[in-house]
C-alpha cells in the first residue's frame, strides 16, 4: 500500500508539473521581509525554525511572531529539527563570506526542552547543512578535510567518535559544500563526484558494498549549480534548488525521482529560490526567495502553487530587547547615507526590518563585521547592553564611531554627524568606478534604487554597472540597460550600465563603459553556449565598443603570480587591443603591486593608457566581496560635472586611482595626462612633485620615471629634478599599512605625464620586446585550444595578430 500510494503522489506531482509551471511572485509591494534564511520544520510540520542575524529563531510556518533560540558566541546557521522534536542541530562560525550565506564551523546542539546549548567536538570543520539520522541520536553532515573537500559523516551527539560515510575518490577532492538530506534509510546530496555537480543517492547504513547512485544527469555543457536539497519524506523524491546557466539562469525549485529521471521546475520565478525544505508531512516547501529583493521564508505546496510568505511581525529576542533609533547628517547637517556597521552586545549585527544584511571586513585581521546601507534616519531592534556603531562613508569623510547602551523595552536614540576631513568636489575632481555588478549570483536581489543607495552611501559619483554573464550563457540585469544614464542618475551620482565583455579563460576580460548598445555576443569560449569559440577576439570586442563612444578598460588584469597565465581571468589579449586602438585603460586597482607593473610595460610601450579602478563587486552577495567605490579613479573633471565630460578626462588620463590616500601629481606644474614635446635632440629637466593626504597612516610615496622607482619618502611631500634628452614618462605612487576599512594595503597611483621629444612616444626595448612574446604566447595557445570555430575565424584571426606584431615590430625599428 505504502508504494502505490507513493507512486500516485508523484504521478500527481508530475502532472501538476506537466500542466503548469506557475508564476509564484508575491506581489512586489511587499516589503516585510526580514533577512531569515535556512528553514527547517519542526517534526509536526507546524512551525519552522530558521537563521537571522546569526542566531537560531523559530515561527509558526504561517509567521507571525518569531523567538529566539539561540544567543551563544558565533555566527549561527543551517539549522536542523531533530525527527522526535527535542533537538536543534546548526552550524556555529564566523559570518558569511561569499555569494551565499553558507559557513563553516563548529557543529552545536541546541535542546529545546531547557534551551541548553551543547558544542560537538569534531576533528574537522562542518561545511554542508545538517541533517538528522533516524534515531535523532546522530547528525549527517559534512566535515571539510584536507585535501579532500567536505565529506559526509555520521556525528553522534552524545560526543562518540563520527562514522565516515563518504570517501574520497582518487581522482581528486570533493567539493567544499555538501548539501545533504535523509530520508528513510536514504541519504542523498549533491556532490562533484563526476564534473558536473549531480543530485546523488546513497545507503544511510553501514554496508559492506557500497552503491552511490546519480539522480539526474547534468552535463558541463548546461553549466548546472545545486545550493540545496530537501528530500521527500517518504524517500520517493527530491526537491532542489539549482540553476541552469546556459539555460534560465537563475535559481528555481526542482523535483526528481528518487529512482532518477527528468528533474521537472516546480517554480518558475524572475528571481530565485534557495534553500528548499520539505515538511514532514510532505505537503509543503519552506524555501527562501530574493523576490522582494531582501531574503525571506515563503511556503509552497510540493505540487506547486503560489507562495506564502512567512511573514515575520515581530522578534521575540530570548533576553532583554530594545530598538534603536539612528539618524546620520553630513557636514551641513543634513540626512547623509552611509554604510553602518552595527556590534550589539551579543557581538551579533542588525539591521532595520526589509533592509539586508551585508557582512565585510571592518579592522585588518579581524572576523567580518555586519553592516547595511543607512538611509539616514533607520530603526532597528537589538538586544540590551552596549551596542556599537561604525559608520564609513567614501574616503573624505572620518570614520565616525559611537556607542550606546540599549534598555529594555526602549527606543535608544542617537545622531551621528558626519565630518569631513577634505573635499575635492570643491577642486573640481569627481570618483567613480569602472566594475560595479548589482545582481551576480547572490542571494539578494538589488533593484536600481538599492544600487544609487550604495553610490550615496559611498560618496561614488560615477559608475559603470556592469551588464554579464558569469559561468554561462545567462547574462545578468541585461533589463535593466538604459543605453545612457540611469534615470535615477542624479547632478552628483551617475550611473551608467555598461558591459563586462568576458571571455573565460585565454583572452581576459574587458569593462566597456559608455556604450550605446551592447557588444555581441557579451562572452566567448563558454561551453555549451552559443559562443563556445575563442572567437570573436576581444580586440575586435573592443573596437566596436570605442566606434559608439565606448571607454575600453581591461579589468582584473593579473592575479597573484608575475605571470598573466597564471589566471583565466588575466589580460593576455590586452597587448593586442592596444596595438590596435582598442585600449584606454587598465584597472590597475584594487590589484596593485603586479597589475602596476603590467601597466608600466605598456606605458614603456608607448601608449597613453590611463590606470583605471574596479571592485568587481557583487552586491547581491550576504558576504559581499568588496565595497563599491572601495578602489576608484579620482577625475579633475572641473567646475561642472557630467558623465560625458568625466569619461572624457578619464579617457585623457585626468586621473588617479585610490583605495584610500588622496594623490597630487605634475611635472612643472602640469597635471597628469598631459603631454609635453620639448624639441628633438634637446636636454628637458623635469621638475617632478608629489603630495599624498589620507585619513589612514601613509608610510610611503614614491615618483616614477619609466616604471622605475627614482625617489622614495617616509609619506612627506616628494620633490625631485630629473634631466632628459629621450621620451619618458613619469607618475607617483603611495603607500601604508593596513587601516580600518580599507580592503588591502592602502595604495594609490596617478596617471602619467608624458614628455615626447619631437612627439615620439616612450620606446624601452624590452618592453616591447616583452608584448611581442605575450602575442607569440597568446597565439601559441589559442592554436593548442584549437577553437576557433567556423572555417575562416582562424584566418581573422591571424590576420589582426600579424598586424599587433608588425605594430612592436616598427617601434623596434
Amino acid at each position: 500500500m505504502r508504494s502505490i500510494l507513493t507512486v500516485l503522489t508523484l504521478l500527481a506531482i508530475v502532472l501538476a508539473l506537466a500542466l503548469r509551471v506557475p508564476r509564484t511572485e508575491a506581489a512586489d509591494a511587499d516589503r516585510t521581509t526580514w533577512g531569515a534564511t535556512d528553514p527547517t520544520w519542526s517534526p509536526d510540520s507546524s512551525r519552522i525554525a530558521f537563521s537571522l542575524y546569526g542566531s537560531i529563531w523559530e515561527v509558526n510556518a504561517k509567521g507571525g511572531e518569531a523567538r529566539q533560540l539561540t544567543t551563544s558566541d558565533g555566527y549561527h546557521a543551517h539549522p536542523a529539527w531533530s525527527p522526535d522534536g527535542k533537538y536543534i542541530a546548526y552550524v556555529s562560525g564566523d559570518p558569511p563570506a561569499g555569494r551565499l550565506p553558507y559557513i563553516t564551523g563548529r557543529l552545536a546542539v541546541l535542546e529545546l526542552s531547557n534551551n541548553t546549548t551543547r558544542t560537538i567536538q569534531t576533528s574537522f570543520p562542518v561545511a554542508g547543512s545538517p541533517t538528522w539520522a533516524a534515531s535523532s541520536s546522530s547528525v549527517i553532515a559534512g566535515l571539510l578535510m584536507p585535501g579532500q573537500g567536505s565529506l559526509l559523516h555520521e556525528i553522534p551527539i552524545n560526543g562518540t567518535t563520527p562514522r565516515q560515510i563518504q570517501f574520497p575518490m582518487q581522482r581528486g577532492p570533493a567539493g567544499p559544500w555538501a548539501p545533504s538530506s535523509r530520508a528513510g534509510n536514504t541519504i542523498f546530496l549533491a556532490n562533484t563526484r563526476y564534473s558536473p555537480i549531480q543530485i546523488w543517492s546513497l545507503p544511510a547504513a553501514a554496508q559492506p558494498i557500497m552503491v552511490q547512485m546519480p539522480l539526474t544527469r547534468y552535463t558541463p555543457g548546461d553549466i548546472f549549480q545545486i545550493t540545496g536539497l530537501s528530500a521527500m519524506p517518504d524517500a520517493s523524491a527530491v526537491i532542489y534548488s539549482g540553476a541552469h546557466v546556459n539555460g534560465k539562469g537563475d535559481h528555481e525549485l526542482y523535483i526528481v525521482p528518487a529512482k532518477g529521471g527528468q528533474p521537472r521546475a516546480i517554480t518558475n520565478t524572475t528571481r530565485d529560490e534557495f534553500s528548499p525544505a520539505v515538511s514532514p508531512d510532505g505537503r509543503n516547501i519552506a524555501h527562501v526567495s530574493n523576490h522582494l529583493g531582501n531574503i525571506d521564508i515563503f511556503t509552497m505546496p510540493v505540487a506547486g502553487g503560489e507562495k506564502h510568505h512567512v511573514a515575520l511581525t515581530t522578534l521575540k529576542f530570548r533576553n532583554p530587547s530594545g530598538h534603536l533609533r539612528i539618524r546620520i547628517n553630513d557636514e551641513t547637517g543634513q540626512p547623509t547615507r552611509a554604510r553602518l556597521y552595527v556590534i550589539a552586545s551579543d557581538g551579533k549585527a542588525y539591521t532595520p526590518k526589509g533592509v539586508p544584511a551585508f557582512y565585510q571586513m571592518l579592522d585588518p585581521g579581524k572576523p567580518r563585521e555586519g553592516f547595511f546601507i543607512a538611509s539616514g534616519d533607520d530603526t532597528l531592534p537589538a538586544p540590551s547592553g552596549k551596542l556599537t556603531l561604525v559608520a564609513v562613508k567614501g574616503f573624505e569623510y572620518k570614520i565616525a564611531e559611537r556607542a550606546i547602551d540599549i534598555s529594555s523595552g526602549q527606543t535608544a536614540e542617537i545622531t551621528i554627524q558626519m565630518e569631513r576631513w577634505t573635499n575635492w568636489l570643491q577642486r573640481g575632481w569627481y570618483t567613480g568606478e569602472n566594475h560595479f555588478h548589482a545582481n551576480y549570483n547572490g542571494v539578494y536581489y538589488q533593484r536600481p534604487p538599492d544600487s544609487l543607495a550604495w553610490l550615496q552611501a559611498e560618496d561614488l559619483n560615477a559608475a559603470n554597472m556592469i551588464v554579464a554573464n558569469s559561468e554561462g550563457a545567462f547574462i545578468h540585469v541585461k533589463e535593466l540597460f538604459t543605453a545612457g544614464l540611469s534615470p535615477l542618475s542624479t547632478s552628483r551620482y551617475c550611473r551608467y550600465w555598461g558591459q563586462e565583455y568576458r571571455n573565460s579563460d585565454p583572452l581576459g576580460h574587458m569593462a566597456f563603459l559608455n556604450i550605446t548598445k551592447q557588444v555581441p555576443p557579451s562572452y566567448t569560449s563558454v561551453i555549451g553556449s552559443n559562443s563556445s569559440y575563442d572567437f570573436p577576439l576581444n580586440t575586435m570586442a573592443a573596437i566596436e565598443a570605442r566606434k559608439q563612444g565606448g571607454l575600453v578598460s581591461y579589468v582584473h588584469p593579473m592575479g597573484v603570480s608575475s605571470d598573466v597565465y597564471d589566471t583565466n581571468l588575466g589580460a593576455k589579449e590586452a597587448p593586442l587591443t592596444a596595438a590596435l586602438g582598442g585600449m584606454d585603460s587598465i584597472d590597475v586597482l584594487p590589484r596593485g603591486g603586479l597589475a602596476y607593473e603590467l601597466w608600466y610595460r605598456f606605458l614603456n610601450a608607448g601608449f597613453h593608457i590611463t590606470p583605471g579602478a574596479g571592485t568587481d563587486v557583487f552586491t547581491n552577495w550576504r558576504g559581499v566581496n568588496n565595497i563599491p567605490g572601495s578602489s576608484r579613479q579620482y577625475v579633475d573633471v572641473g567646475s561642472q560635472m557630467t558623465w560625458q565630460r568625466w569619461i572624457d578626462r578619464y579617457r585623457e588620463g585626468r586621473n588617479f586611482v585610490s583605495n584610500g590616500p588622496l594623490l597630487t601629481f605634475n611635472v612643472n606644474g602640469n597635471p597628469p595626462g598631459a603631454i609635453l614635446k620639448p624639441a628633438p635632440g634637446s636636454t628637458y629637466t623635469a621638475r617632478i612633485s608629489a603630495e599624498v593626504t589620507a585619513r589612514m597612516p601613509i608610510d610611503k610615496l614614491e615618483l616614477i620615471h619609466n616604471g622605475e622607482v627614482i625617489a622614495t619618502s617616509a609619506g612627506g611631500p616628494l620633490t625631485k629634478e630629473v634631466a632628459i634628452t629621450a621620451s619618458s614618462w613619469f607618475a607617483a605612487r603611495a603607500s601604508g599599512p593596513p587601516s580600518r576599512a580599507v580592503i588591502g594595503q592602502p595604495q594609490a597611483h596617478s596617471a602619467a605625464v608624458y614628455v615626447e621629444f619631437g612627439g615620439k612616444p616612450t620606446i624601452v626595448r624590452q618592453d616591447v620586446e616583452l608584448m611581442i612574446a605575450m602575442l607569440d604566447r597568446l597565439w601559441a595557445y589559442l592554436e593548442e585550444r584549437n577553437n576557433f570555430g567556423p572555417s575562416g575565424n582562424r584566418a581573422q584571426a591571424k590576420t589582426l595578430f600579424d598586424q599587433g606584431l608588425a605594430h612592436y615590430r616598427a617601434k623596434l625599428n
